[in-house]
Order: structure tokens, then sequence, then C-alpha cells
């Protein structure tokens, strides 16, 4: 995965990015990293989920406020180790 897009009415959303770690082959942190952005908002880079979570099959999610203007929501991937993983992205109007 590289880039996930949303067509969308512009105006103002919270983004939530849900993470786990569920590939049993990854067994500790550094297994697998990635950066990730967010429409507008500074780039997360070096994401580790399974650091930042604290372990296998544990959720993490980061929350993103941000404005949509050009009818879009863009959220794009780059790997580092190993191929980019998202287990779902959850878009709420307003706020």
């Amino acid at each position: 995965m590289t880039k996930f897009t949303q067509a969308l009415p512009n105006g103002h959303y919270t983004v939530k990015l849900h993470f786990c770690e569920t590939y049993d082959g990854i067994t500790a942190a550094g297994g697998r990293v990635f950066s990730y952005k967010v429409q507008d908002k500074p780039e997360v880079k070096d994401f580790d989920v399974w650091a930042k979570s604290g372990g296998f099959q544990k959720a993490y999610i980061d929350t993103e406020s941000v404005d949509v203007t050009n009818g879009m929501l863009t959220i794009t991937f780059t790997p580092n180790v190993e191929n980019p993983q998202i287990n779902g992205i959850e878009i709420l109007a307003g706020n």
C-alpha cells in the first residue's frame, strides 16, 4: 500500500488511523517500519507499530485533524522495513 484517497466534500475532518501488528512473522520492534502523511500534516517518519503499541496484536490509533480543500483526502505511505500496513481508516466530519 502506498496511497489511500477518498473523495469528500471540502471541510474539516478528524481522521483516525487504526494500526495493529497482526503478522506473526514480525516478532519485535523494527520488523515493520514505514512513514505516512495525512493530507497536509507533517509526515510521521519511521513509524513502528510494534514499538508504538507495545507489541503483537496491540492496537494503536493516531488521530489527525485535517482540512479538505480540493475534494479529496489523501494519505500516503512510504516503506522502510517491510511493507506499510494499516488496519482501518475512520473519517469523521466536523470538529
